[in-house]
């Protein structure tokens, strides 16, 4: 059985403009930890690690906050780049309005 077709949201994506806001991001951090990072591979890696673990630790927040704006499962699936299944395991029940995880759209 085909899936009804649904507004398409945007799967994630690299491309020149996330590695130009990735390096300045980079350049940042470095900048205000105060690290002579440039040119070493150690203080790149650092960073890098440090700017992504950020982002995992906010993406329940903006799920949460997605499905608090009435985004389905199957949306947030495809923003995440993840099936509707995957999403729904990692993420339910996190909304600021604590719907439960027997709530999957």
């Amino acid at each position: 059985m085909r899936e009804p077709r649904r507004d398409h949201y945007i799967a994630p994506t690299t491309g020149h403009d996330s590695e130009r806001i990735l390096d300045v991001a980079i350049e940042s951090l470095g900048t205000v930890r105060g690290l002579e990072w440039v040119g070493d591979a150690g203080a790149t890696l650092h960073l890098l690690v440090s700017l992504t673990a950020e982002a995992e630790r906010r993406l329940p927040r903006a799920v949460a906050d997605a499905r608090d704006q009435d985004y389905s499962w199957a949306q947030i699936a495809d923003l995440l780049g993840v099936t509707r299944a995957s999403a729904w395991q990692r993420y339910a029940g996190r909304s600021a309005q604590h719907r439960t995880p027997l709530d999957p759209d």
